[in-house]
Formats: structure tokens, C-alpha cells, sequence
């Protein structure tokens, strides 16, 4: 009896849920993005050939249809043993949207590694800054941006076109010429308008629905994973993907290996979540973005100079300031308390901040 109240004890401490936090989120994802980085560099034949000898792996849609359908069979099982409800709470225009924009994010930031190297994809995506201004823009919103958030967008800018300026290969990354590279930077801005998009939904079916996490997550996977089918089909990629496997067996183990490291991934945001504050979540987030990148240079030997090193420094610097700023104000006055939701890929998106871009957006409306 005293063993037993003795380790619930434990496992209900601050420091210990911190651990299991940090170290469930950093393993998934971590090992999530050097599995995808070899996804879409690996010779699966197990020949070892030279790198522009062998097929490639480049069906982008499978790395998102694994994951959906484990994610969604996990939380379909959550929702119906443990909280025994089996209707969603959201309406189905609302599902459809929100895993329409997570879908194309999450499919062209894996599809844009087929163009450039993993840094670019890790630091390209690291800050929720750099989409929200994108669909400010796009949109023509009106809402005013804090000074220190035009600083991290600027830093961060900076720091992308920094490190692809300054790569003394030109245009290595996708395995050929710059034109290659730049369809992958266009592929990551349009993955960064999605997720823009997907927070502004998000944010206003938390405040017409009141979905739980697993709600959101049963939802966002099932929709997700047959749009991701019905595109496959459509564009042909399915029947590609198909003969891929029956010449290259050995690319189900990874593409397993992501579904269960992101299902993990998410399932470890959601305790995070429950257990601590926004800008907890922000800071694990954030690192683990960081000790990916550093980690993919190490185990991928990519050949990264002076000027990179400087560049992923000014990105890092850049989403710093962005989320320790999140907790501030105009005029330094705190904010109201971010509620935060995992994306497919281990980011997160601030209830706050797109909150705000989507009230300017109503009343830019409302003025036409």
C-alpha cells in the first residue's frame, strides 16, 4: 500500500511530469524528423548506391496517411472506452477545413524535402510569427503587430535567406539545381500560410464547439487521412507509391516507425498541455525544433559554414524573442492565458495570437 502511494506520488510531482513532458516530446520528435529526413534520402533497395543513382523516395502523402490512421484509431478508441461519447462535438464544415489546412501543411512540408536540405524545412517551420504574418498579408488583415514581433519576423527572414545564400554548393539540397531549391521554399511558404490558416480555425471552432483535445485529434485524423487518400488517388501518387513499396519493402518499417513517433508526439503535447502552461509548452517546443537541427547536421553530415551557423543562430534568436514576447503585452501587460493545439508534426498553434489576427480579419471584412 505505501509502495503504491509512494509512486503515484512521484509520478504526480511538478519535476517528474516535466520529465516525462520534455523527454516524450523531445524523443518523438526528434527521432520523427530523422526518420523523415532518411525517408526522403535513403537507398531502400540496400544497395548503397551513390546519391543519383537510385530512386528516390518522393510520396510525400504517405508520411501523413500512417500517422492519420493510427493517430485516429488511437483517439476513436479514447474517445469511445474512456469518455464514451462517439459523436464529435464539431460540425462537419469545420472538421473538413481544419484537417483540409493541416493536410496541405503537413504534406508540403514533407514533399519540400525532396527539394531542400532538413535545416531549411526545421528552421522554415519553427516559428508561428512567420505564418501569421503571411496570412496577414495575404488577406489584407488590418490588426497592428507589436514591434517585437516584426523584430523575430525579420530575424528570422533573415536568418532562411542567410543560410540558402550563403550555401557555397548552390543548390545541393534537391539534387541538382537552384530551381529545384526554390520549388522546395515555395512549398514550405505555402505549408506556412496553412498553418496560419489552421490556427484562425481552429480558434473559432474552440469558441463555437468546445472540441477536447481527443475530440480534436479523432476529428483532424479521420478527415485528414481520406483527404490524403483522395488526393493520393486522384494525382496518381497512390498507384506510384504502391509499385515504390513492392520494389522497395523496407520503406514500410519507417513509415510505421513516423506514424507511431507522431501519434507519441501528440498524445505527449496533450499531458504537457494539462500539466503546465503555454509558455512551458512553447520553451520544450522551441528547443526540441533547435536540438533537431543540430542533431540532423550531426548524424546526416551536412556541410554547414560560418554563415549558416549564423543564420540558424539569427532563426533560434528570432523565435526566442517570439515566445518569451508571447507572455507580454502592449506596454508589457500580460496577456490572457494561450491555450495551445498540436499540430501533426509537433508544432503548436497559440490560441491568442491567431485569435487576434482573426478579430482584425472580421472587422477588415466588415469595412469592405
Amino acid at each position: 500500500m505505501s509502495t503504491t502511494k509512494a509512486s503515484s506520488s512521484i509520478f504526480d510531482s511538478k519535476p517528474v511530469k516535466f520529465l516525462i513532458a520534455v523527454g516524450g516530446i523531445y524523443t518523438s520528435y526528434i527521432f520523427f524528423g530523422l526518420i523523415t529526413e532518411r525517408l526522403f534520402r535513403e537507398d531502400y533497395s540496400g544497395l548503397n548506391r551513390e546519391k543519383g543513382t537510385y530512386q528516390k523516395f518522393t510520396f510525400g502523402f504517405a508520411t501523413s496517411l500512417f500517422q492519420n490512421l493510427l493517430s485516429f484509431i488511437i483517439a476513436a478508441l479514447v474517445n469511445r472506452i474512456y469518455y464514451k461519447r462517439s459523436k464529435s462535438s464539431m460540425d462537419l464544415k469545420s472538421e473538413i477545413k481544419i484537417a483540409s489546412y493541416s493536410f496541405v501543411s503537413v504534406f508540403l512540408a514533407s514533399q519540400a524535402l525532396a527539394f531542400v536540405s532538413f535545416p531549411i524545412q526545421a528552421i522554415m517551420k519553427s516559428s508561428k510569427i512567420i505564418s501569421i504574418l503571411i496570412v496577414s498579408l495575404v488577406l489584407g488583415s488590418k490588426q497592428k503587430f507589436a514591434k517585437s514581433q516584426y523584430l523575430c519576423g525579420f530575424l528570422i527572414t533573415a536568418g532562411i535567406v542567410l543560410f540558402n545564400v550563403s550555401d557555397n554548393k548552390g543548390g545541393k539540397h534537391g539534387g541538382g539545381d537552384s530551381s529545384t531549391s526554390i520549388i522546395g521554399i515555395i512549398a514550405l511558404v505555402v505549408s506556412l500560410f496553412c498553418d496560419g490558416l489552421l490556427g484562425v480555425t481552429q480558434n473559432e471552432v474552440k469558441e463555437k464547439c468546445k472540441p477536447s483535445p481527443w475530440d480534436s485529434m479523432e476529428s483532424l485524423n479521420k478527415w485528414g487521412g481520406i483527404i490524403c487518400l483522395f488526393v493520393a488517388l486522384v494525382s496518381g501518387q497512390f498507384l506510384g507509391f504502391i509499385e515504390f513499396v513492392k520494389t522497395h519493402p523496407a520503406v514500410i518499417t519507417d513509415l510505421v516507425l513516423l506514424a507511431l513517433l507522431g501519434t507519441l508526439g501528440q498524445i505527449f503535447i496533450f499531458y504537457t498541455i494539462a500539466n503546465f502552461s503555454p509558455l512551458i509548452l512553447s520553451i520544450i517546443t522551441t528547443t526540441r525544433k533547435f536540438f533537431t537541427v543540430l542533431v540532423s547536421i550531426v548524424m546526416y553530415n551536412h556541410s554547414i559554414n560560418t554563415l549558416q551557423w549564423a543564420s540558424i543562430a539569427l532563426v533560434f534568436i528570432g523565435v526566442f524573442i517570439e515566445m518569451l514576447g508571447g507572455k507580454k503585452g502592449h506596454g508589457g501587460h500580460k496577456t490572457p492565458k494561450v491555450e495551445q493545439t498540436p499540430t501533426q508534426e509537433g508544432s503548436t498553434v497559440g490560441k491568442s495570437t491567431v485569435k487576434e489576427t482573426n478579430k482584425s480579419m472580421v472587422n477588415s471584412k466588415k469595412t469592405k
